[in-house]
């Protein structure tokens, strides 16, 4: 695979001293996920006005050079080194090297037709040892995060492929692999912002496309563990990894009705 290290084309197994900076001297590696069909993307401007405000929220500052077909082009040259000319995940990366200079990574990941095709994950929990804070911060995409760290290594002691994260207000927050959606009956229910779960582009988009489903309404807002034992379906949803369906949480055995209604309409997102 060939990355982006600011501007340079490299080798991904090649030593890359100036990520490897970003990563030890910022105490966030702000993270994007874009969308690619060949060379575009249908709402790279949106994903570069976030790019943007969290760079700002972070007091990064923003190099002159960094206009939205700058980094478009940037992102381009690594897809087409790739020879990933159908569909792709882009995943941009915005941190600061040692001497404070913003510095950008890009990796580009091939996606099959079927990618979001529907899996499934055996069982889920929820990770209540750490909590997800719920403040404006924490729906930005960063790493590294610690919760997502020792919640990993909860799933992999107890066997588990995924876990539901909650924030100090024991609401559910989202899925360590994704967003998270809970049918019941004719309703979709999934966590509100407020809830501290990431203001990501692919979500805002992946919602305008689930209310589009007919005969079911949707919501968004506080959910509780008791609500995931309670739903009929539960579902959770990546641009990175693609669709789940889980078959059980505690002594909950889902369903797969309202699955197979989403799995086509994630296709038309790319």
């Amino acid at each position: 695979m060939i990355v982006n290290s600011n501007g340079s084309l490299i080798p991904f197994e090649q030593n890359n001293f100036s990520f490897s900076d970003s990563l030890l001297s910022s105490s966030a590696l702000i993270e994007e996920h874009l969308l690619f069909s060949g060379l575009e993307c249908a709402t790279f401007e949106e994903h570069y006005f976030s790019i943007m405000a969290s760079m700002r929220i972070f007091r990064r500052s923003i190099p002159m050079e960094y206009t939205p077909e700058f980094l478009l082009e940037e992102i381009q040259k690594t897809i087409k080194a790739n020879a990933t000319l159908s569909k792709s995940l882009v995943c941009f990366y915005s941190g600061i090297d040692t001497s404070t200079h913003p510095v950008f990574y890009i990796t580009v990941k091939p996606l099959k037709l079927d990618h979001f095709r529907a899996q499934t994950v055996e069982e889920i929990d929820v990770f209540k040892d750490f909590f997800w804070h719920s403040d404006y911060l924490s729906g930005i995409r960063v790493k590294p995060l610690p919760v997502q760290v020792v919640a990993g290594a909860y799933c992999t002691d107890h066997a588990y492929t995924d876990c539901l994260l909650i924030n100090e207000r024991k609401e559910i927050v989202m899925s360590l692999n994704g967003f998270i959606f809970l049918r019941y009956g004719n309703t979709i229910k999934t966590p509100a912002e407020n809830s501290g779960v990431y203001r990501d582009v692919f979500r805002t988009r992946l919602i305008e496309q689930i209310k589009t489903i007919d005969s079911f309404d949707f919501e968004q807002c506080a959910l509780n563990p008791f609500d995931v034992q309670r739903a009929d379906e539960c579902v959770v949803i990546s641009a990175e990894k693609g669709l789940f369906a889980v078959n059980n949480y505690r002594k909950t055995a889902y369903q797969k009705e309202w699955t197979h209604l989403v799995e086509q309409k994630l296709n038309e997102l790319i």
